[in-house]
């Protein structure tokens, strides 16, 4: 009998298209001419990363499964891959100028980006506990190395030291969960834990409620919901700014697409008790993330903090539960993610001889920089969630399923707290074309030049943003489809 055959490889093709562009990567590194490197090596990502993209929609529809059924590649996990790939691809346009600004120019940077995006795609294509952690320690340790870049920042290094410190606390949480699942349920195949939990009455086994408990507390702190979100603010800060991007967009989603997943196939939610539980967590995040964004100068700072009031609107979904509510999930993924990239990546783009920190470094931006100021405006405004942006109909979809579902309070909540982020967001684009900034001496606005190909990777999410927000339909049918065929 063959163990492992090509047709068990045929689900993770986008994976090992992305794993073989690491290793090419490293040799171009090693071998490509030192003047023209770091063109080389994001174009080379780039073309790893559309190649891996094409193999995605060719998959779509087929449904392959590998090695015995714990690897898949249905249409739920190919729209998630999708979604981190071409974050992914909007990264590494917006990273080449600034790790050159910023001394970065390591080409290890792309291969840790790359290593990241693998283990997001392995661990939202697994159906099996132990390689969803497989996977995601690949991207954690990714990460960790991501975070701490700037090697002669200090702070920098503390954001990585406290990122590996917390990651490893929440992979402590996991391991310990998925153990106390298997002796609940002999297995740790999510279909097989959802047959034996199935049983019998699920309170009644101690083991799993204790298991089921650990598991949504790792998935937490990787979600960054509260109260296991400390870490995200310092890291956030931190981090090279086009990495808070990949963060806050790719890592986020992969997070959800796991919490969803095995939500849905390895731990029966249909007790009060849990719909209680994950009612008190949106609450929670919604609100402690709006208010700590008010309090925030940095803009990069305020940033994070409403990362973590938008895990709170995701999870008003998973409170409903609906399929509705939960195609809104990905939805809601997809458009943060091309708001929240687009945002940080305008603000790697140098100002008056500094990268923007603080509201008042963004004062006169609108006049110096009139294109990137109008896509900043795009994203604060699809963040708040006007009409014609992706943020818009992100909410409506969360928030018209909660209703339907009779979550009326936790509805009102939620659209109180939206309305809260209009302060913080809008008080971006009010310094940006209100305000008068302070040019430093020796420094001149004719010095600003715009870098082409950030501006272009930039160009293409602000116009998604447009598009999710005007066409929404074929995103939310391909979203419903997927969830439909999962649940």
């Amino acid at each position: 009998m063959n163990f492992v055959t090509l047709k068990d490889l045929l689900p993770l093709v986008p994976e090992i298209i992305i794993l073989f562009t690491c290793f090419i990567v490293i040799l171009v590194d090693l071998f490509a001419p030192k003047k023209n490197r770091m063109t080389t090596l994001a174009v080379t990502s780039l073309v790893g990363i559309g190649l891996a993209l094409f193999a995605e929609f060719q998959l779509f529809g087929s449904n392959p499964t590998g090695f015995y059924g714990t690897v898949v590649s249905d249409p739920y996990s190919i729209l998630f891959e999708s979604l981190y790939l071409i974050v992914a691809g909007v990264t590494v346009f917006i990273s080449l100028h600034y790790i050159a600004e910023q001394e970065m120019n390591y080409g290890e940077y792309y291969v840790l980006l790359l290593s990241a995006l693998v283990g997001m795609m392995v661990m939202t294509s697994s159906l099996e506990m132990l390689v969803i952690f497989i996977g995601l320690e690949i991207m954690s340790i990714s990460s960790y190395i991501l975070v701490g870049m700037k090697r002669r920042v200090a702070l920098s290094n503390e954001a990585a030291l406290k990122y590996l410190l917390l990651g490893a606390f929440s992979t402590g949480f996991l391991l310990y969960g998925i153990s106390l699942l298997y002796g609940a349920t002999g297995t740790t195949y999510l279909p097989g834990i959802i047959e034996s939990l199935q049983q019998g009455p699920f309170f009644s086994n101690p083991l799993a409620v204790a298991g089921v408990g650990l598991v949504i507390i790792s998935m937490s702190f990787k979600i960054a919901i509260v109260p296991f979100h400390m870490w995200t603010p310092d890291v956030y800060t931190g981090a090279p700014t086009p990495v808070t991007g990949f963060l806050s967009a790719a890592a986020k989603a992969a997070g959800f697409a796991v919490f969803l997943r095995v939500l849905l196939t390895g731990i029966p939610l249909e007790s009060e008790n849990w719909k209680n539980l994950l009612w008190i967590l949106a609450v929670l995040t919604m609100t402690v993330g709006n208010l700590m964004a008010l309090r925030q100068n940095s803009v990069k700072r305020m940033l994070a903090y409403s990362s973590i009031a938008h895990a709170g609107y995701v999870m008003v979904a998973a409170v409903a539960g609906s399929a509705e509510a939960l195609s809104g999930i990905f939805f809601y993924s997809c458009a943060y993610a091309l708001m929240g990239t687009g945002a940080f990546g305008i603000l790697t783009i140098r100002d008056l001889g500094k990268v923007p920190q603080t509201y008042d470094d963004l004062a006169g931006y609108g006049k110096r920089f009139p294109l990137p100021a109008f896509m900043m405006t795009l994203f604060m405004l699809s963040l708040v969630g006007l009409p014609l942006t992706g943020g818009f109909i992100a909410k409506l979809q969360i928030f018209s399923a909660a209703l339907d579902e009779g979550l009326i309070w936790l509805t009102v909540i939620g659209v109180l707290n939206s309305a809260l982020s209009v302060y913080y967001y809008l008080r971006v684009v009010v310094f940006m074309y209100m305000r008068e900034g302070a040019i430093p001496e020796g420094v001149s606005e004719k010095d600003n030049q715009l870098p082409g190909f950030a501006v272009a990777g930039l160009a293409g999410t602000a116009v998604a943003v447009l598009y999710l927000g005007i066409f929404p339909e074929t995103l939310l049918n391909l979203a419903t489809d997927s969830i439909s065929a999962l649940l």
